[in-house]
């Protein structure tokens, strides 16, 4: 049976990068995907959730920032990835959870697929990473 290899070494300053880009791209699609106030207020507060999520997770398990950080950058990339290119489906899904107060509105199966395939890949990435920090 062979092992993992290694993730290869990558410098702290990158994953600020990504942790900044992709709590950018989040907060992007999906306060433009939002249709009232309550809405965009959530889609600004996702990333803020994960940073304080994460410092809980760090304090806890007593991690340090080079761990943290592919975590966090890699998680809420994944969520933003999951919406690229259904935006308007998001929106129409957002638009009647709003109106209609229902939050159980289906999501498409292919919303479902890319989000799950977006989770799974990232969040192992993100784990591999972190792992090897």
């Amino acid at each position: 049976m062979s092992s993992i290899p290694s993730a290869p070494e990558i410098p702290l300053a990158l994953w600020w990068v990504v942790a900044i880009a992709a709590s950018v791209g989040f907060t992007t699609l999906y306060r433009s995907v939002a249709t009232n106030r309550a809405q965009r207020i959530m889609a600004i507060a996702g990333p803020l959730a994960g940073i304080v999520a994460a410092v809980l997770f760090g304090a806890a398990y007593k991690l340090h920032l080079g761990q943290l950080l592919p975590m966090y950058g890699c998680t809420v990339a994944a969520v933003w990835l999951a919406g690229v290119g259904h935006s308007k489906k998001l929106r129409e899904m957002w638009r009647i959870s709003a109106e209609e107060g229902d939050e159980n509105v289906r999501i498409s199966p292919l919303l479902t697929l890319q989000l799950t395939a977006s989770l799974l890949i990232l969040c192992g990435l993100g784990i591999w990473f972190a792992a090897n920090a």
